[in-house]
Order: structure tokens, then sequence, then C-alpha cells
């Protein structure tokens, strides 16, 4: 397939979209809805809230980033399901956890709430983004094991699904 097919770039842009304006919205509109109806105050403003999401949002796209980059280098792929990676990908980001593209999503969602700092989105909206994210993943899981077989459930059974674990050295 060519490198600009028409239909494909229709696809990415479409899913760009979903992604970084729809999803977000349906998150956050609904959470400042929620905090207007219930007339709570947003959470307090300080230094240490808006450092911490500035943080998460930095951290965030980074994971995103890195994920994008290890899809087309080590991959030879996109995030596109139209062009995905034409291997399983177990190296860079992919051996902190097995979805970094969606913890980095999870991460400037969370950043960007506490930026506008809706109580409503935090405990209501988000919390039901992290379940439909979960069963969105679980779903490509399932594509993943018939794609790439013991493969990929070695790898399962290697790396987190989301939450990478903290390792520390050992002094051995």
């Amino acid at each position: 397939m060519p490198l600009f097919h028409p239909d494909i770039w229709r696809q990415q842009i479409a899913a760009t979209l979903f992604y970084w304006g729809l999803l977000p919205l349906l998150v956050l509109a609904p959470g400042l809805v929620i905090d207007h109806a219930l007339a709570a105050g947003g959470l307090p403003t300080s230094v240490a809230l808006m450092t911490a999401a500035v943080f998460l949002l930095v951290c965030g796209l980074g994971w995103i980033t890195w994920a994008t980059s290890d899809l087309q280098k080590r991959g030879g792929g996109t995030p596109s399901p139209l062009r995905p990676a034409k291997c399983l990908i177990t190296g860079g980001s992919y051996r902190f956890c097995r979805h970094p593209m969606f913890l980095g999503y999870d991460l400037v969602l969370l950043g960007s709430i506490l930026l506008i700092r809706s109580p409503g989105s935090l405990l209501v909206t988000y919390p039901l983004f992290l379940l439909w994210s979960v069963r969105w993943l679980r779903r490509e899981e399932r594509i993943l094991v018939s794609r790439f077989h013991v493969a990929y459930a070695l790898y399962q059974q290697e790396v987190p699904f989301l939450l990478p674990r903290l390792r520390f050295p050992t002094n051995k």
C-alpha cells in the first residue's frame, strides 16, 4: 500500500480528531456540567496542583511521543489499525507497559482535568473514561493474541497492562 493512501490518511485524521478533540471533550465537558449542576467550586488553586498538572501533561505527551516513535522505528507501523506494527514490539516504551500510548493519554487527560480544576471530571467522568479505556484495551489485546499468538501471551505475562512497575536496582 502506498505511503500516502487517501483512505488511510482520512482514517488517521479521524482518529486524531477523536483522541485529541472529541474524547477529551467527552470527559471534560460533562465534568464541568456536573460541577455547575452541583454548584461545586473548582479544585483548590495552588502552585502544587498546577505543577502536578503540567508535570502530568509533559509526562503524558512524552509517553505518547515515545510509543509512537517505537511503533515506527521498532515495528515499521503507526498507531492506525490500517498501518499497524509489522512485528510485536516489546522494547522501548513497550517494555514498561503493554499500552504506553494509552498511559500517555490517561496522564494528559488527568493533567488537563487538574488544570481546569474540575472535581466532576476528576471524580465522575475520568473514572468512566478509565473504565472505557480498559475495555477498549482488552479488546485490542484479544486481537494482538490472535495476531502474535504465544509471543503476545508471554509478553502479557512479563509486562504490566497499563501501569508500569517500579523496579529498583538490586545490589548483587
